[in-house]
């Protein structure tokens, strides 16, 4: 349910980013700082980085000097910005010794709320405090915010899916729009039978809608009533439980978040997110990179009140640096780490090849509410 829509609305972004000339073959244009975005990652393909960057004297920079740098303060020479989004514990095991090991620096953006002591089995993905502070100490990893719950907010009472096992297996904790039930939100993965509605990046969008939560408990009832996973066995399955839903809905149907509360619940973003980095690791954070995509005018400037000073995107957002001067934070452009190996230098990757995995991997990286 909603899949071609999905693949739609990625086609759409994917044709209006706007990628630097050395993905093509070019050369780099002069001062060029390529920004490049990690997630989880693997020993051997990261080494592969590490040493390509290496073979090739790029340097890589830490965040101030790059700010610097972009700001025309120093010229640092032929050189490159890592970061990594999540702080996935991989950080700590594999990247940060191999950092060590190349002698490399790199930023590591980290979601606040999913930082803290374990209250739910998925924190297990994700580094402790203690973890990010090491890093901190390293002296080679600049610790900034990812925003605090890295969240999507249902935005239309439109239901595009409800949660079944191979969902929950095929999707990511961050695919998952925020549930309101019992006046209390879920985060991370739902039960099985929640509905999914239509949803956006809570940073991005400019409404948030409440599901009724009775609508939510008959639907999850409905399935643990009728054998629980296996009812996910049957093929009418989703026509069945679609049934139950609107049933249930026109009899208690949610509501649109007023303004003022979807406003506070966008600056507790940046407010949260701030306020448990001065508690854990002694500092406010000054950088924020958003979560899919650069926010809206609102969160930015909301950032703004909130003390940071500068935004990332990520790949989609890489030519609106052209903008940049439009907007309430300076902002800045990644590129997913894929294209690191088409830099300039010795064993450059081709296009080509990668089109070819871009296609074939085209509907593993499709979300499922947006």
């Amino acid at each position: 349910m909603g899949g071609i829509g999905r693949f739609m609305r990625t086609a759409a972004r994917i044709s209006r980013t706007r990628y630097p000339g050395f993905v093509f073959g070019l050369p780099l244009s002069r001062h060029e700082i390529p920004v490049f975005m990690f997630h989880d990652v693997e020993t051997a393909a990261f080494a592969r980085d590490l040493d390509f960057l290496q073979r090739n004297n790029y340097r890589t920079l830490g965040l101030d000097e790059y700010l610097a740098a972009r700001a025309g303060q120093v010229r640092p020479g032929r050189s490159v910005l890592l970061t990594f989004d999540d702080a996935r514990k991989s950080f700590g095991e594999i990247a940060l010794p191999l950092l060590r090991q190349y002698d490399a620096r790199a930023v590591l953006f980290a979601p606040s709320y999913w930082m803290q002591p374990p209250q739910r089995s998925e924190n297990d993905l994700f580094m402790s405090w203690a973890q990010l502070r090491a890093c901190v100490e390293s002296g080679r990893v600049d610790v900034q915010s990812h925003a605090h719950r890295h969240a999507l907010v249902a935005t239309s009472r439109q239901v595009v899916d409800f949660a079944n096992p191979a969902a929950l297996a095929r999707f990511d904790i961050y695919d998952w729009p925020i549930r309101c039930v019992e006046g209390q939100d879920e985060f991370g993965k739902p039960a099985l039978g929640t509905p999914v509605y239509r949803a956006s990046p809570l940073l991005s969008a400019d409404r948030r809608y409440l599901e009724n939560d009775d609508v939510t408990r008959s639907c999850r009832d409905f399935v643990d009533s009728h054998g629980g996973p296996q009812f996910f066995v049957q093929p009418d399955w989703r026509s069945r439980l679609k049934r139950h839903f609107d049933e249930c809905a026109p009899a208690s149907p949610g509501r649109f978040m007023n303004a003022d509360a979807f406003e506070a619940l966008v600056a507790s973003e940046f407010e949260q997110c701030r306020d448990e980095f001065k508690r854990h690791l002694g500092y406010a954070p000054h950088t924020i990179a958003y979560p899919w995509h650069l926010g809206s005018t609102p969160s930015l400037q909301l950032a703004r009140r909130s003390g940071f000073r500068t935004a990332f995107g990520v790949a989609m957002d890489y030519g609106a640096e052209r903008h940049r001067s439009r907007l309430p934070l300076p902002a800045y452009g990644r590129l997913k780490c894929d294209w690191l190996q088409f830099l300039p230098g010795e064993q450059r990757a081709s296009i080509l090849g990668a089109v070819r995995r871009k296609v074939a991997g085209f509907s593993a990286v499709q979300h499922l509410a947006h």
